[in-house]
Formats: structure tokens, C-alpha cells, sequence
């Protein structure tokens, strides 16, 4: 962690000094943790690690990020997240594809495309899924080493749903989505976005609960597609996406806490879609996410 991400560059300065996020909301570090700006390319980052590769594997990084190991608890949690972001990129982008998710999780997304796809792939470094995976009809792999020796080249269609902003090497991922698809394969990805309205305000509870252990990385708009051309991916589109209402925002800014949505029920569907349409007009959405072409 001690270089940047996307130029390798060393000059930064500091955008945070404080105690951060450490598995679910209330659980934080004791130490304070840097997270710094390059000074260069603009990409922000922890400055340093402090989770070993080991640990994201395990069980114990599942239970105290997600309160739960078991895949079926996972599809649980997440089932309710894949209709939308199918809706993003469209079914068409599945339809009679070998679809792969990169870094699939307990697989709620692949097993919503199954039965469009022609084959689902995974990859997923926590094994404690995979037997559940196989047993659902997905390929699955541990790594993108084994996933490229087995489909370099064969990919469709790829998507990455918060994973780009855990990995140790985000250029070296998205490289290798790039080589695992066939020529004109597609990829789409959505990673939190840097530029959140919540990030606007200057909030210190915000920023100790969106800055966290698990992130390594946090992208832009400007910075996710400077990341996307240096792997080699030419022809790219960045939207943004949003997943939450305008009570949320409203209620971080009243008790400086996270509610979620619903919370202010004066605010009708009417307002939460004009809340949404601006929001994500101006960048300032949640996600930001950036669909790519192998070309």
C-alpha cells in the first residue's frame, strides 16, 4: 500500500486521520488508520493494510462484516440487490452468455442470470461457498490464476459488484477480467463511490463509517476510468447508481447516523425519484459504475 494504485506514484497527502470502520456499523478500530490522496492521478486509498489476505478468506471476515458465513443466509441478505443491477446493465448482456462474477460472494446474482445464461461462472476466495455454489449448477473458481486457465478468452459478459474497492491489486484485477474475456466481451462494475453526497458535508461519523478495513481503494468517476484504460480497456461508459432514499441523507445530517431507507415518510415515491434522478445527474450518487468493452 505504500504506492498508488494506478501511476505507483509515492507523493500523497492526507484526506483522513482517524478511527474507521471495522467490520458492521459500531464496530471500529481502536488505532486511527491514513487514508491518503495521491498527488498525482488523484486515486485515494488506505496507506496502510490492515487485513491480511488469510483473514479476508475466512470465515471470521464473513461473520464480522456480514454477521453471517452460510451461503443461504448470504442469498438472504442479497437477493433483493440483483434486479436492479441486472435492470443497469440489461439482460440482454446475459442472454445466452457465459457470465462470470468476479468475486460472486455466496452467487445471489449468478443464480438470478442461470436461467438466461448459458453457463454461470464464479470466482470466489472464501472456499466456504463453494460447495454450495457447484451444487447450484455455477463453475466456480478460488482465484482468477485458475479461472484464466481454464477460460482465458471465453468470457461473455463479466460483473463485479463491490470487489474492485477490497482487492490488494485493483489494476491487476480488472487485467485479468480483461484477458478472461472473449473479443467483444462486455464487463460491467460498480464499486462505492467516493464523490457520495454524504461525503459533501463534512461529517465526521460519515466518514469514520465509510471509510473501513475491508476498503482499500476508493474510486470516483475520474479515477475508476483512469484505472479501467490502464488495464486495457478502451471503450467504457461511467454512470452512477443510487440505492438509497432522500430520508437517509436527512437523517444522517438530523442524528449522524445510518437509517437506511423509509425512515421519513413524507417523502413519497414522487420526491424519492426526482432525489434520485438529480443525485445520480450529478456523480454524487452511491455507486459509481463503469460498463467496458474488450475491443
Amino acid at each position: 500500500m505504500t504506492k498508488c494504485g494506478i501511476c505507483d506514484s509515492n507523493d500523497f497527502s492526507v484526506e483522513y486521520d482517524g478511527p474507521i470502520r471495522d467490520g458492521d456499523y459500531g464496530k471500529e478500530t481502536k488505532t486511527p488508520h491514513k487514508v491518503v490522496k495521491c498527488s498525482s492521478c488523484g486515486l485515494v486509498r488506505l496507506l496502510e493494510n490492515p487485513l491480511s489476505i488469510e483473514y479476508y478468506q475466512s470465515s471470521e471476515y464473513r461473520e464480522a462484516y456480514n454477521s453471517t458465513s452460510e451461503p443461504d443466509n448470504y442469498i438472504a441478505m442479497h437477493d433483493s440487490e440483483q434486479s436492479p443491477r441486472i435492470n443497469a446493465f440489461g439482460i440482454m448482456n446475459f442472454r445466452d452468455k457465459n457470465v462470470l462474477d468476479f468475486g460472486c460472494g455466496g452467487g445471489a446474482f449468478l443464480d438470478q442470470v442461470k436461467g438466461v445464461a448459458n453457463s454461470t461462472y464464479g470466482i470466489e476466495p472464501f472456499a466456504g461457498y463453494h460447495d454450495s455454489l457447484t451444487k447450484r449448477g455455477h463453475h466456480i473458481f478460488p482465484d482468477s490464476e485458475s479461472a484464466l486457465n481454464h477460460s482465458k478468452g471465453k468470457i461473455d459478459t463479466i460483473v463485479s459488484f463491490g470487489v474492485l474497492e477490497h482487492v490488494e491489486d485493483p489494476l491487476s484485477y480488472l487485467s485479468a477480467a480483461y484477458e478472461l474475456l472473449a473479443d467483444g466481451g462486455k464487463m460491467y462494475l460498480e464499486t462505492d463511490n467516493l464523490d457520495d453526497i454524504l461525503m459533501k458535508f463534512g461529517l465526521d461519523e460519515f466518514e469514520r463509517f465509510f471509510y473501513r478495513t475491508a476498503h482499500l481503494w476508493y474510486f470516483n468517476s475520474d479515477t475508476l476510468e483512469k484505472i479501467v484504460k490502464k488495464s486495457g480497456f478502451s471503450t467504457l461508459s461511467i454512470s452512477h447508481r443510487h440505492t438509497l432514499d432522500l430520508s437517509n441523507t436527512m437523517m444522517w445530517l438530523k442524528d449522524r447516523v445510518p437509517t437506511g431507507s423509509g425512515k421519513i415518510t413524507l417523502f413519497d415515491e414522487r420526491l424519492n425519484n426526482a432525489w434520485e434522478m438529480f443525485i445520480k445527474s450529478t456523480g454524487n450518487a452511491d455507486l459509481v459504475c463503469v460498463e467496458m468493452t474488450k475491443s
